[in-house]
């Protein structure tokens, strides 16, 4: 083998490799894992995608017999052999999820899509606000150039539920659904931030508002989500479940806390309600961190039946029950989307299938936001959102 075929064979195991260890990440950070498990397993993860290249290069490169020196693969010794290709193998999941983020499109029962894109940093410079909206708590991160985890992107999303006919004599009707998540407070972004985001969010005068978990990382910032969830509610009824970052705190007193504000948690639970002259059956789960799958009704008389789940990973449970519709979070769009291969990690089962919006899965659709915040302070093309949804029926 020549010397350029050995460094490409090499390169590609590098790739390969790393796909692994997202893989092995994404899995594990969707179960009912220990943090300091995880964050250890991330170390782990570490470690073996900055090791694994020079180990390439040295034992399967320059040793003898080596792929840098002229060796076929089949003269390498078989523990080399063996380690490049269990490498190589990992192209496979690699280039399918680059081909499935390039080829997705949206379902047919998305009919429109408006965005407005704000850099909260920007905007409030203006008001000599710019230390709020960073807060107290800037890490180094934060500063990265294209960093968008200051922005907003606030998006109107027309659909049209096809999972079950419409009923007899019936004009089609909208029901609209503020859907945000994953606020993460932690301190950056600061207050004014999250005031930013709350007004958006009040503007888009939803008949409800749905969050789907993760609201904070330091629970001394609890009276910025008291604040926020209060004002919300002045504007429409809210419901709430909460996610694994909740979970690993007292979310005993986050969930009442979010009661006391005004929204009604649906943790575990459903509720049928009327929201104008639509009668909406909802539920909430919060598998595999809180409790269990709720327990909920056949199809009778509602138009519209919505399941909020933190994780999309609850996906099959929804359609079993018959949702038409389910909210998530957890996937942060992926975080991180890099160009030309879209995003990588996503603590999901299904990795990064679900990063973030619109999915149909069998009569089923799918929302699953991108969220506020994020532990990590750092968004690289895929800026946090809230979302309208305007479902017609």
């Amino acid at each position: 083998m020549n010397l350029y075929a050995g460094i490409a064979l090499l390169l590609l195991g590098c790739v390969g490799n790393a796909a692994w260890w997202a893989i092995l990440v994404n899995r594990t950070h969707s179960l009912r894992y220990d943090a300091n498990f995880l964050r250890y397993l991330r170390k782990l993860h570490d470690a073996g995608i900055i090791l694994f290249p020079p180990f390439a290069f040295w034992f399967i490169g320059w040793s003898h017999p080596g792929l840098l020196n002229g060796a076929s693969v089949a003269e390498l010794s078989s523990f080399a052999r063996g380690i490049l290709l269990l490498a190589l193998c990992g192209l496979l999941p690699f280039f399918w999820s680059v081909a499935r983020w390039h080829t997705r499109r949206e379902p047919r029962e998305v009919l429109k899509v408006a965005s407005q894109h704000f850099d909260v940093l920007n905007h409030c410079q203006r008001d000599s606000e710019e230390h709020l909206v960073r807060g107290d708590r800037v890490p180094f991160l934060a500063g990265i150039p294209g960093n968008e985890i200051f922005c907003i992107e606030v998006s109107r999303k027309h659909l049209r539920l096809t999972g079950r006919p419409p009923k007899a004599g019936h004009l089609p009707r909208i029901l609209k659904v503020a859907h945000f998540s994953d606020t993460h407070f932690t301190g950056c972004p600061g207050r004014r931030y999250f005031e930013f985001a709350t007004q958006k969010l009040c503007e888009l005068q939803p008949d409800i508002f749905v969050f789907t978990g993760d609201l904070i990382d330091d629970e001394t910032l609890f009276p910025w989500a008291r604040e926020m969830f209060s004002r919300l509610n002045t504007v429409a009824p809210g419901y709430s479940i909460l996610g694994n970052h909740d979970w690993r705190l007292d979310h005993g007193s986050i969930r009442q806390g979010l009661v006391d504000a005004g929204w009604v948690d649906l943790g575990g639970r459903h509720k049928t309600v009327s929201i104008g002259d639509a009668t909406v059956l909802l539920a909430g789960t919060e598998v595999p961190w809180i409790g269990a799958n709720p327990t909920v009704p056949t199809p009778t008389n509602e138009d519209i039946r919505i399941l909020l789940s933190h994780s999309p990973d609850q996906r099959n449970f929804a359609q079993r029950q018959q949702f038409d519709l389910m909210l998530c979070g957890h996937n942060h769009g992926g975080q991180v989307v890099l160009p030309l291969i879209g995003p990588v990690y996503a603590p999901s089962r299904y990795g990064v299938k679900y990063a973030g919006g619109i999915y149909r899965y069998q009569q089923m659709l799918i929302h699953v936001s991108r969220g506020l915040g994020a532990q990590e302070a750092l968004r690289l093309n895929c800026c946090p959102e809230i979302t309208l949804l305007e479902i017609e029926f």
